[in-house]
């Protein structure tokens, strides 16, 4: 070996043991630096000619082994970082979840009195009240008392989804805002870190802070990363690229539409988050389109049902006025075919605590009570001209005679047979063009509405039907009582009928109210356990997606991580390799000034 080839040997292994040496350094200077990759220098020999005016061998060339850098890269495992982000996409969807639900899940508390179902109860208890006391003006004021905070609840809880819903519209907003950012400046990286690599100089720090940048975004958008040494990170989103390059496809929120959209840029293709995960933007989408229009539509729904029933029990009692037949909530559904009862426009239809049906009509033939079982306003019809023959003729136990109403049976005290509950049957007749033809449209009691078209008043003999239990009937002769010159072409006339089926002093109305309302506490107390219910899963579904997480970066750590025990070990093995390295470099000038000294 040349003494020539002492000094390339140990100056080359100077060098890289340097290179070790500034890695480690930097290394230990970043061990707090989030996102930071751990630099490694792998070495590898190198051929050194030994050639010169002192070689040994003299036979011929000798061919040393000196020591090179063979890469200086970042310690990256490409999979558990995929694995990493996933998690933490799925983790931050279950969080938003949970997060906006669990607002309405307080919203919707069960142990309040306050809440929805007690609001409900407190009315079936005050309209149980008002059957043991139906003079009782303490106990009506109670019972409009505790209808005001059922509808004020209601509407408080119409008024927070509205607000939720505004909340998470906003914050969708904001996280596509940020994703687009985030997307742009993984774009920008790309150029930055692959203008370095073409200048032979590869920029570390960029490539950890475009890591860091793609953990952000994988907390909105469950984000993939594939690495292309041509142009760095491609990003997809449910396969839809969003990152190529230098180019970024931005997000968009359409509201356009029937449900709220997040589209990739002008592709008019929307994300479409499945039934979990999906970042923060997965979850509110998830959340604006599905979950709170759900939510929304149960408390409607329920809000619907207790006008209706509600409505129907108070229509077959009389209030303290005399009257009969009325609502005890506006019913919006009767309004127009676009109106209908909801959680955020229920309300009182009675004025004052003597407006509220407590008890039944009296009965046939008591006093007070009618001698009729059936009595008819004729309405538009007048008093008897044209159609005068549909005025009441059918009177207790009577069933002899011409008879406008036929009702089987009725019995001595005035109720119905089978189980036909009477009422006033709201009529409408109209012109059919048809001759000797008219259409009758009956609006029940219970709300429920039919058409009879094409009726033929021109023979004896035809009826509409009023009601129907099955067994027994209540049908109306109009083939006696009307002819087609009754209504005009381009008219429409109404008239009622009102069959009394009730008993003195009874005060079934109010406890029929009471036990309604009760009956439907059960949709309420469902309807909190339902969101409930989603709250927990959510929390579930966080916890989960944490450990996985944490798991992940743990090994992340393992593999990528920096040690400060273990670099301070490497450190001080790397000065003592720089030593020896330099005592080479020692050696060979000794060796060089003892040649030279020999020569002179």
């Amino acid at each position: 070996m040349s003494v020539n080839s002492l000094f390339d040997i140990g100056s080359t292994s100077l060098r890289a043991v340097g290179e070790k040496i500034d890695a480690t350094s930097q290394n230990i200077a970043n061990a707090e630096s989030e996102g930071y990759r751990r630099r490694r220098v792998s070495l590898s020999s190198r051929s050194v000619a030994a050639t010169g005016l002192y070689a040994s061998n003299g036979a011929q060339d000798v061919t040393s082994s000196g020591v090179g850098v063979e890469q200086f890269e970042r310690v990256r495992d490409g999979m558990l970082v995929a694995a990493r982000n996933e998690a933490r996409s799925s983790e931050s969807a279950a969080r938003e979840e949970g997060r906006v639900l669990g607002v309405l899940e307080g919203a919707l508390a069960t142990d309040t009195d306050a809440g929805l179902s007690a609001s409900l109860q407190g009315l079936a208890d005050g309209f149980s009240n008002l059957a043991i006391n139906p003079d009782s003006q303490g106990v009506r004021e109670s019972v409009l008392g505790r209808a005001r905070q059922l509808t004020d609840t209601f509407g408080r809880l119409d008024q927070r989804l509205g607000e939720l819903t505004t909340n998470t519209e906003n914050a969708l907003a904001d996280n596509v805002e940020k994703a687009n950012g985030l997307l742009d400046k993984v774009a920008s990286l790309n150029e930055q870190i692959e203008n370095a690599r073409a200048g032979g100089s590869p920029d570390y720090a960029a490539e950890d802070q475009r890591d860091q940048t793609v953990k952000e975004l994988s907390k909105l958008l469950p984000v993939e990363a594939q690495e292309n040494r041509s142009d760095g990170y491609t990003l997809t989103v449910d396969g839809m690229t969003v990152v190529q390059g230098t180019e970024a496809t931005n997000l968009s929120v359409d509201q356009s539409g029937d449900t709220l959209a997040v589209e990739f840029g002008k592709t008019g293709v929307e994300f479409t988050p499945g039934a979990e995960g999906g970042g923060e933007i997965g979850a509110q989408a998830r959340l604006l389109n599905d979950t709170l229009p759900g939510v929304q539509s149960d408390l409607d729904a329920l809000a619907d049902d207790v006008v209706k029933e509600v409505n129907a029990a108070h229509r077959k009692g009389a209030d303290q006025n005399g009257d009969t037949g009325e609502n005890f909530f506006v019913d919006k559904s009767a309004t127009g075919p676009t109106s209908k009862n909801t959680a955020g426009n229920i309300e009182l239809n009675v004025d004052g605590p003597k407006d509220i049906a407590a008890v039944a009509t009296p009965a046939l033939g008591t006093p007070g009570g009618n001698e009729t079982a059936v009595t008819i306003d004729q309405g538009d019809f007048g008093d008897g001209s044209g159609a005068g023959n549909i005025e009441a003729r059918l009177t207790k136990n009577s069933e002899s005679g011409a008879s406008t109403v036929e009702v089987s049976d009725i019995t001595d005290d005035g109720n119905l047979p089978g189980d036909l509950e009477g009422g006033t049957f709201d009529v409408t007749v109209k012109n059919n063009t048809a001759p000797d033809k008219l259409d009758f449209t009956i609006d029940r009691p219970d709300g429920s509405t039919s058409t009879e078209t094409g009726v033929n008043v021109g023979s004896g003999g035809t009826t509409i039907r009023l009601e129907d239990d099955g067994t027994e009937t209540i049908d109306l002769d109009v083939g006696t009582a009307f002819q087609d010159a009754d209504v005009g072409p381009t008219e429409t006339k109404e008239f009622s009928v009102t069959v009394d089926n009730s008993l003195p002093g009874d005060t079934g109305p109010a406890q029929n109210i009471a036990d309604r309302a009760s009956d439907l506490t059960t949709g309420a107390t469902d309807l909190a356990a339902g969101v409930g219910t989603q709250v927990q899963e959510a929390a579930a579904k966080e916890e989960a997606q944490a450990a996985v997480g944490e798991r992940v970066q743990a090994q992340i750590e393992d593999v990528s991580g920096v040690s400060v025990d273990q670099q301070l070990s490497s450190l001080i093995e790397q000065q003592q390799q720089f030593a020896a390295s330099a005592q080479v470099l020692t050696t060979a000038r000794e060796v060089s000034s003892t040649l030279l000294s020999i020569a002179r």
